[in-house]
């Protein structure tokens, strides 16, 4: 089935629409689209459903099951009115663009968007008091923790409309040396919303657990940690998509600080998008019994430690909703 897209270029965007086993479907081609909104939000990006039904298996872990909101980052052309990775921002005019605060060898180094959120598009993320837009920036050079060497983000909310005028410039051009990988293809995102599980190396997960999720792998195939439990990619809230151990950071209220965001380098690679990869990425006769992933999927083109992420935290029960970050490597 054929649609078509009243008030689109056609020699700027194509999409063709085609409905399959009562699923949605967008193909795009001529490389980047940007997707109409009434198109962009018809929900093409469709997570397989859970394929074990861990109740009965493992009934210890429902108390555990969260929901996260999975972006989908499609690659695109976002304006500064539009959730994105990697996109511009709505940036206020009365404000100068950042730079790291940390000095550099080379001079300033303006800041680089990652995420751009707006409440309307995410409503289930946790903003602070009074703010509808969250801004994600950091440094592209690394700087050096106990766990290793990476970007340092910046995180901004926003009112969008007590904003005010929009920057008319918007980020200044970057050094040709900046680090490979640290820097986003601009996406637009398509967030679904999915219940998740804990990694097994959780502090909060049981290990007795392991011997019922090893019986789900032996019997059926599906691996706990690679299709059961925590969503691969670039997701709001539920269980970070940790790439190594665990690290929560604990508020000064002494606290652990609640999950907020966690940007990947990849939305799945080519044993977790078996469960993970999007019904639209595979076609509906996707048998992961028998059919394989040829590739990963990353189409932000960043590569945070390898294949990597980071992890954003926040305490919502102090004032000010304090903020921490984590990153590891693959």
């Amino acid at each position: 089935m054929e649609a078509t897209l009243d008030g689109v270029d056609s020699g700027q965007v194509w999409a063709n629409v085609s409905l399959f086993a009562g699923w949605t479907r967008v193909s795009l081609s001529r490389c980047q689209v940007a997707l109409p909104s009434e198109l962009h939000r018809f929900g093409v990006h469709t997570t397989r459903a859970q394929p074990v039904d861990l109740g009965d298996h493992v009934p210890g872990l429902l108390p555990m099951a969260r929901t996260t909101t999975r972006l989908h980052p499609c690659p695109g052309y976002p304006s500064t009115s539009d959730s994105s990775v990697g996109g511009p921002l709505r940036w206020p005019a009365v404000e100068p663009w950042p730079n790291c605060t940390v000095p550099h060898e080379a001079g300033p180094v303006p800041l680089v968007p990652i995420v751009q959120l707006y409440a309307r598009d995410v409503p289930e993320l946790p903003f602070a008091p009074g703010t509808d837009v969250l801004q994600v920036l950091w440094c592209p050079f690394g700087h050096p923790d106990e766990e290793g060497s990476w970007p340092r983000p910046v995180l901004f909310w926003r009112n969008d409309a007590a904003a005010g005028a929009q920057l008319a410039v918007g980020m200044p051009e970057l050094s040709e040396d900046i680090p490979f990988g640290t820097v986003p293809r601009p996406c637009l995102i398509d967030p679904e919303q999915v219940v998740e599980y804990p990694n097994p190396d959780e502090p909060d997960y049981q290990p007795e657990r392991n011997s019922r999720t090893d019986a789900i792998e032996a019997v059926t195939g599906w691996s706990y940690v690679r299709h059961l439990s925590a969503a691969p990619g670039i997701k709001v809230g539920g269980w970070p998509g940790w790439t190594q151990r665990p690290r929560w950071p604990e508020c000064t209220c002494g606290r652990r600080m609640d999950h907020l965001l966690t940007v990947s380098s990849r939305e799945y690679d080519v044993e977790s998008g078996k469960r993970w990869a999007p019904i639209q990425h595979v076609g509906a006769d996707f048998d992961p019994q028998v059919d394989s992933i040829e590739r990963g999927f990353s189409p932000t083109d960043l590569c945070i430690g390898d294949m990597g992420g980071m992890y954003l935290f926040i305490c919502r029960r102090c004032p000010g909703t304090p903020w921490a970050y984590r990153f590891d490597c693959s």
